[in-house]
């Protein structure tokens, strides 16, 4: 049975209800702008580990079209990714199974800070200063 772990706080779900709208991993977001009208949560596919075009889209959803409801992912996603889902603009990522949970968990703890700017928060020198 899938699971929905939250990007954010790292909780695990039983799967929230289906997504009102799916992208298919080749869809191209900048040619033709998606239809967001009513639209609360977006499933977006990873197909393979090489193929990045999610971070892209979640990036575009996020940043060009102000999609503001919940982006969640599926598909073959590893641990190692989470933290850079997570800067793109991902909430939750759907998971078979428990036994990759800890892993995806110790994943998102491991970076406090980003040198490139996130689609939600500041680059590393400004959390930096801001904490001091």
């Amino acid at each position: 049975m899938s699971k929905l772990l939250s990007l954010i706080d790292g909780a695990l779900l039983d799967l929230a209800p289906e997504a009102d709208l799916v992208i298919a991993h080749d869809q191209d977001l900048l040619a033709a702008a998606p239809s967001l009208d009513g639209v609360k949560v977006i499933r977006l596919n990873l197909p393979t580990f090489k193929d990045g075009r999610a971070f892209s889209q979640a990036s575009l959803l996020r940043q060009r079209y102000g999609f503001e409801g919940e982006i969640r992912i599926s598909g073959h996603v590893v641990p190692d990714q989470a933290h850079y889902l997570r800067r793109t603009g991902v909430d939750a990522v759907e998971l078979e199974g428990t036994d990759r949970v800890d892993d995806f968990r110790h994943a998102l703890g491991a970076y406090r800070y980003g040198y490139q700017r996130a689609v939600n928060g500041k680059v590393a020198f400004e959390q930096r200063s801001a904490a001091q």
